[in-house]
């Protein structure tokens, strides 16, 4: 596939960044725009993924219950909200969001980092132990030692669980 730039101004110190973006074909999700834009003045980077296709604002849930379904695909843009509620995970949608496709246990990897470094930045004891205890759920469901349900929600339709026990039902907007 072609990978196509151009120069666009930066949203955060409104230097010169690289806007790159491609067309690929993803099975069971159709026709994608990957798209970055990198500032090299202020180091500012943004990934995103959307369906080339118009789609239906839609929500897709999936029960994890084996190692199996932790292989899951997820596709999520920066429109996509995601919730595990037994877990306490709401990754929501906004205007830095990055767009990524990974599986159910590569997403559940991204938010433990993501915990994890809030950790070195919190100085509080009781924030530390709260963070363990999410880290330690994290570790029970990327290991399949405990069921759990992941939904996403996408109002502009861009996101999606790729799955044949994923559950998709349209929403109205």
């Amino acid at each position: 596939m072609k990978t196509y730039s151009m120069t666009v101004q930066c949203p955060v110190c409104a230097g010169k960044a690289v806007m790159t973006y491609s067309f690929h074909s993803i099975p069971h999700y159709g026709k994608t725009l990957f798209s970055n834009i990198h500032c090299e003045k202020c180091n500012f980077n943004l990934n995103d993924v959307q369906s080339a296709l118009t789609r239906k604002p839609a929500k897709y849930e999936i029960k994890i219950e084996s190692e199996k379904d932790l292989r899951t695909k997820i596709v999520r843009s920066s429109s996509s909200l995601i919730k595990i509620r037994e877990l306490g995970i709401e990754v929501k949608p906004g205007p830095y969001s990055e767009g990524y496709i990974t599986n159910i246990e590569g997403f559940l990897k991204r938010v433990e980092e993501a915990i994890t470094s809030m950790a070195r930045l919190e100085g509080q004891k009781i924030q530390k132990q709260k963070i363990n205890k999410m880290i330690e759920k994290i570790s029970k469901a990327k290991n399949a030692e405990m069921k759990f349900t992941v939904e996403l929600i996408d109002l502009q339709g861009n996101g999606a669980i790729l799955g044949k026990k994923a559950v998709k039902k349209e929403l109205k907007k």
